[in-house]
């Protein structure tokens, strides 16, 4: 009896302070019909590149094809460097696997400013309103990002959080942007995309937002012209410490890291590593691809290329982690060892985020 009432107390507080951190962080604003004019049966935008990738770059290349749309030419890495997208962790629910990136959601907004844009996070629960605010914004000319459960969209039985751009709607259905496909695209404006009815849009939708606790049910990100923020200190600074991490109310950065060790090295061959490869492979390519901006971007900087070698460092031990699980864990000193390679790279990305943190201060 009492662990249940503790066991209560623990998931209400918590779910308090995931609400508090959504109004704090999210900035979300409220969808009015008053502010949602007359549109168009259908409508179709034709101005907008169509781009997805192999890996899960899925919020990066939403907002690629966004800034496309605005004559803003800048590469992913770029956008991952703004956001924070691929400069941290978390630990996936129940102690889990990893989720080598962080909230995009945040990210949309640090990173806005830095493209002369402004990004508006619009919420409701009202689904005719939704719908209506949907078909108002795209008919006036903005690509709508919806962030949703991907499973959900495809008719699956499963959780999977990810991020879509809206490019069209006519009587039944919305028109989206794959962002994540097994054959990478970048094609011209002008393709239709992909049809999806309006209730499955719906569902889909509501349904991150059941994963996520949201004290709401549908939401949507435009985005609008604003003043160019240019100092990139905050940037280094807040990427510095999404790397470095730590535990509070979930393991994030380093912390994440570590955590997923110790997770191996105490399940042992209990483990089912099908549940962690898939975050280990994205922390391989992520921070490979970390190494490579950053030398291309920041060339002859001795404290960033060494972040950047660092990056590799950490790759290669996810690589070799990753090697290590193909078949399993055998036994327990297998599991040691994985454990030991993942350690060595948490230890590796808390150096990288003292490295920012650093830059940040100057």
């Amino acid at each position: 009896m009492v662990w249940d009432i503790r066991k209560k107390l623990i998931e209400g507080i918590t779910l308090f302070l995931q609400r508090m951190y959504y109004r704090i962080s999210y900035k979300p604003l409220k969808l009015s019909a008053e502010a949602i004019g007359d549109f168009p049966p259908s409508y179709q935008l034709d101005d907008v590149p169509w781009i997805a990738t192999k890996e899960s770059y899925c919020q990066s290349n939403t907002l690629q094809m966004i800034v496309a749309q605005k004559g803003i030419e800048k590469p992913r890495g770029y956008l991952n460097f703004l956001m924070g997208f691929t400069y941290g962790a978390f630990e996936m629910p129940a102690g889990l696997g990893l989720f080598p990136y962080t909230d995009p959601e945040t990210g949309f907004v640090v990173a806005a400013p830095y493209l002369g844009l402004v990004r508006r996070y619009y919420v409701t629960n009202d689904k005719s309103l939704y719908l209506d605010a949907l078909r108002y914004y795209l008919s006036q000319g903005y690509p709508v990002r919806v962030g949703l459960n991907a499973c959900t969209l495809r008719g699956e039985e499963c959780q999977w959080p990810h991020s879509e751009l809206l490019v069209g709607y006519d009587e039944m259905s919305f028109y989206y942007y794959e962002t994540v496909m097994d054959e990478p695209r970048h094609l011209p404006p002008g393709e239709k995309g992909i049809q999806v009815p309006y209730q499955t849009l719906l569902e889909a939708v509501q349904g991150q937002a059941k994963i996520f606790s949201y004290p709401y049910r549908y939401s949507l990100t435009i985005f609008e012209e604003g003043p160019v923020e240019e100092d990139l200190g905050p940037i280094w600074a807040r990427n510095g410490r999404s790397l470095i991490g730590g535990a509070a109310y979930t393991y994030w950065g380093a912390g994440a890291i570590e955590r997923l060790a110790k997770r191996v090295k105490e399940w042992g061959i209990e483990l089912d590593v099908s549940k962690v490869r898939w975050g280990i492979d994205a922390a391989a390519y992520t921070r490979r691809d970390n190494a490579t901006y950053l030398r291309e971007a920041f060339a002859g900087q001795a404290d960033i290329e060494r972040a950047a070698d660092l990056f590799d460092e950490a790759a290669k031990l996810y690589v070799e982690a990753l090697s290590a699980l193909e078949k399993g864990i055998a036994n327990q000193a297998e599991a040691d060892g994985i454990a030991g390679m993942l350690s060595r790279a948490a230890a590796i990305e808390r150096e990288i985020g003292k490295i920012f943190l650093a830059r940040g201060s100057k």
